[in-house]
């Protein structure tokens, strides 16, 4: 049998891992906030600790290096990202409803939280360990939005047309959140929508194949 002593430290333990665990969590939510309010090129080590209220030996005590962490919170935003897309997607009556699987895909575009993603992106242009970084989260995300329904009503389509009609959606959708977030114009978000949606509708009625 245990001890009452084995016990304790056994808990301890626990308790101590739990500890690092929300110091981790901490670290990467203060690591996507300055991204959202900052910037990539404004995320420091100081700012980072400064926000989630650790140390400097805190932060290098649970990531390698701030480059570490910054991958971490680009893992976290994919995370999240797909969590709540999936779950609107499910929710949806008929999930091959064009114009209610569009509109999800632009309020996810439009996610401050996808600010950091965008970021993030434009600075992996130049940088080529971000990138291979990013790429692992953008495939998973991709195969993700696939997957779980942000497709259906491409069904019929073959696999890399319905690709590639996806990316374009979102390329477009990514775009239109990075310039409305600068210069916005909320007289013509709704017809913008109406626009991507129309013409994602006429591509499928020329090249959709019948189940």
């Amino acid at each position: 049998m245990r001890s009452l002593e084995d016990s304790v430290v056994t808990a301890g333990r626990r308790t101590q891992a739990q500890r690092r665990a929300e110091t981790r969590e901490a670290l990467i939510e203060a690591t996507i906030q300055a991204i959202v309010e900052k910037g990539h090129a404004g995320v420091t080590v100081n700012e980072v600790c400064r926000r989630a209220g650790v140390s400097h030996g805190g932060l290098f005590g649970r990531f390698d290096s701030l480059f570490d962490l910054v991958a971490a919170a680009a893992a976290e935003v994919g995370r999240r990202q797909i969590e709540g897309f999936v779950a609107k997607v499910a929710a949806l009556p008929d999930r091959r409803d064009i114009d209610a699987v569009l509109a999800i895909w632009l309020d996810a575009a439009r996610d401050p939280i996808n600010t950091v993603w965008l970021e993030l992106t434009i600075a992996a242009r130049t940088d080529a360990q971000l990138r291979e970084r990013l790429s692992v989260v953008r495939d998973e995300y991709a195969a993700a939005m696939m997957a779980d329904g942000g497709l259906a009503a491409t069904r019929g389509l073959p696999p890399a047309q319905s690709v590639a009609l996806g990316s374009i959606v979102i390329f477009c959708f990514d775009g239109f959140a990075i310039h409305t977030g600068t210069f916005p114009q909320p007289e013509l978000d709704a017809l913008r929508l109406e626009a991507m949606t129309e013409m994602v509708r006429m591509y499928l009625k020329a090249h959709l194949v019948n189940d």
